[in-house]
């Protein structure tokens, strides 16, 4: 076996082959001593000519522990020297590319049971893996290495036989039968799932049982709209005391802004630091509808400071947003957000030790090394009640004290921003933005929402409706998956419904269409991840129905058909979401918390989709009236004139405006004024 020498070590002063990427986090390791490749053919071509395994190393920018292994072993000559030697390494962002990291993150799951970031995959020079594992410490770095290559060249009749069962676990993974006879999807179903979930809610401190805790908004929504249509007070009682919670925890920042990924305990504690944009453009969509059911002013204040904080750290000079702030400053987990005591002190000399207390410094916020979490231990108006203060006073007082504080933080070194725009992401922050302007009337929202959307529709969505994922240095690449679809679409659809612009429920339906000819299985109503097998000659080909943290593009895509049967009057969309709820109704009653947005699909098959059709001349005025009051599972269908969009079809009355009540394609006897509406 041949290795060019100059491949086997690297001064730290010289760049890899990550240099030329666009990624941050593969610009992280451009100065490795790893001679990295990205993925790519190239990659695997230099696998099969040295006859080396791969090692594909997945991880992310905001990652803790993906900065610790860089800096513990891939940092390291002596570390690189061996990886030089016996394997070709790839490096790969997973959020540049999800179909990757979902082969990869499948296999260690089926050889460990658990998986995380940085995922390390080994893999034969066709890239079929045969074994892996997370995060590894240095010595045992190397011992696994030097025993992986001794395996692949000693034993590889029995590594090619590990990768052909793992090929066939994770395809397995993907075959999921309609049940043959299936109990149906009504309202008894859907409380069945309800109780289902509500078996592990955590009634102490919100959220489900256990660390550590995520914000999980795809549950919440499940249950809002779950609220919406039963009227159950309990549902809505325990996510409004979770979102108080959350708002209220070390994982909210309480002076800047914004979610954290998760905590690592149960009370909303001690946040894993990184923030993360589809976090907090969930998050934003579930806050609205909570503040339009409750009126509870402190659930608009969250609203206005994380969608603060998406304008102030992650928003690009084109209108688009960036990914994700990271977890350490200067090589310190959270270093940039905590505090101690004699600090907050010398920066608020007057009001120091009240804030200390509504803070929780030196109580309920402690943490390493003498610093503090800011969060908060009561409810403002208890607080503002033991000090003998108004509300609106301990409001004024709290919001001078942030502003000083925001004002100090933003002299340290500020944590690393991930600069990369992604179609998905950024899906779900348009919609973030149409649902807060929604429920608020507050016009820059639908304004910022507009212009993100204008960018992505320029700069991201091709001629034939094809999306390329990722946005950085005024260029697009890397073909989109099934999530940058959906997110999209669904995105361009609640865009409609709040500017009544048919130009995104055309380009909604145009997206659609595309996911209908590319990304369809004949032996499954469910989509695939991608149009073409993910993986340079494995062919690897994955359909992806989870609901984690983020929505499975599946289920988003059955809720954006059963939204388009209405607009576009197209039995044929209502079919094939049917078939795909259906086809997941017995994950959805087992494990409702992993299938959250199934269940939220399933939830519109058994109550119809409520849809206002209005039209004439007040049309805009009329929907604008009822926005705000309308839930977020009732759509809307507005215009002012003639509109080639099926759902108008004799829908106009000689220059009368008038408003049709429809579930489905069945529709009351229209009205002529708002008010006389049953909302």
């Amino acid at each position: 076996m041949l290795i060019k020498e100059t491949n086997i070590l690297f001064q730290n002063t010289m760049a890899n082959r990550l240099i030329h990427e666009t990624s941050p986090y593969l610009l992280q390791h451009a100065h490795n001593p790893v001679d990295w490749y990205p993925y790519g053919e190239e990659a695997f071509a230099a696998a099969r000519e040295s006859n080396r395994p791969l090692l594909i190393s997945i991880g992310y920018s905001a990652c803790h522990w993906c900065h610790v292994m860089e800096h513990e072993s891939f940092s390291k000559p002596e570390i690189a020297e061996v990886m030089n030697r016996n394997f070709v390494c790839i490096k790969v962002d997973r959020e540049e590319r999800p179909d990757v990291d979902l082969i990869y993150m499948s296999a260690v799951q089926l050889l460990h049971n658990s998986g995380g970031w940085p995922l390390n995959c080994f893999a034969l020079p066709d890239g079929s893996p045969f074994w892996g594992g997370t995060y590894f410490r240095p010595a045992q770095w190397t011992e696994l290495l030097t025993h992986i290559s001794e395996l692949y060249h000693n034993s590889y009749r029995e590594l090619e036989s590990q990768a052909l069962r793992l090929k066939e676990g994770i395809a397995g993974l993907s075959v999921i039968k309609t049940p043959e006879n299936p109990s149906g999807i009504d309202s008894e179903f859907i409380d069945e799932v309800w109780d289902q979930l509500s078996q592990r809610f955590d009634s102490h401190h919100g959220g489900t049982i256990g660390a550590p805790k995520f914000p999980m908004p795809v549950v919440w929504q499940f249950g809002i709209e779950y609220y919406n249509n039963t009227g159950n007070q309990e549902a809505l009682n325990h996510i409004l005391m979770t979102l108080d919670a959350m708002a209220r925890g070390g994982i909210y920042d309480q002076i800047g802004g914004g979610f954290a990924r998760y905590s690592t305990d149960a009370k909303w504690k001690v946040p894993h630091f990184e923030k993360m944009l589809y976090d907090n453009a969930q998050l934003v969509s579930l806050y609205a509808e909570a503040y339009r059911i409750s009126g509870n002013e402190a659930l608009a204040d969250t609203i206005r400071q994380t969608l603060a904080f998406i304008e102030n750290e992650l928003r690009s000079p084109e209108g688009a947003f960036y990914s994700a702030l990271d977890a350490d400053s200067e090589g310190v987990e959270g270093k940039f957000y905590v505090w101690t005591r004699d600090e907050i002190m010398g920066i608020l000399p007057e009001y120091g030790e009240l804030l200390s207390s509504y803070w929780g410094i030196g109580q309920e916020g402690k943490w390493e090394n003498g610093n503090n979490i800011l969060l908060r231990p009561f409810p403002d108006s208890v607080f503002a009640s033991r000090n003998h203060l108004s509300e609106e006073e301990l409001k004024q007082l709290v919001r001078m004290a942030a502003s000083r504080l925001l004002k100090e933080r933003n002299k340290r070194i500020r944590p690393g921003l991930d600069d990369k725009i992604l179609a998905s992401w950024n899906g779900m922050t348009i919609k973030a933005y149409a649902d807060a302007y929604r429920v608020t009337m507050y016009h820059p929202w639908l304004d910022a929402a507009v212009k993100a959307a204008r960018f992505v529709k320029t700069g991201m969505i091709q001629e034939d409706y094809s999306i390329l994922r990722t946005w950085k240095n005024g260029s697009a690449r890397i073909p989109g998956v099934l999530n940058d679809y959906a997110y999209l679409a669904e995105a361009f659809i609640t865009l409609y419904q709040v500017s009544f612009d048919e130009e995104w429920l055309y380009t909604a339906s145009r997206l659609t269409r595309y996911v209908l000819d590319n990304f369809t299985d004949p032996d499954s109503p469910l989509f695939w991840f991608t149009p073409t097998p993910a993986g340079n000659g494995n062919a690897i080909r994955i359909r992806e129905t989870t609901d984690g943290v983020e929505p499975s593009g599946n289920a988003v895509m059955a809720k954006v058909l059963l939204y388009l049967e209405n607009f576009c009057n197209n039995n044929d969309y209502g079919i094939r979401a049917r078939e795909m709820v259906n086809t997941m109704l017995n994950r959805i009653e087992a494990y409702p918390s992993a299938y959250s947005c199934w269940a939220s699909a399933a939830q519109m098959m058994a109550q119809g989709i409520r849809t206002l059709v209005i039209t004439g001349p007040r049309a805009n005025d009329y929907a604008l009236q009822l926005l705000p009051k309308l839930n977020s599972s009732v759509t809307m269908a507005v215009s002012k004139q003639s509109s080639s969009v099926p759902v108008f079809l004799n829908r106009f009355r000689n220059g009368d405006t008038v408003i049709y009540d429809c579930i489905g394609n069945v529709c009351h006897a229209p009205v002529s004024k708002p008010e006389e509406l049953e909302l």
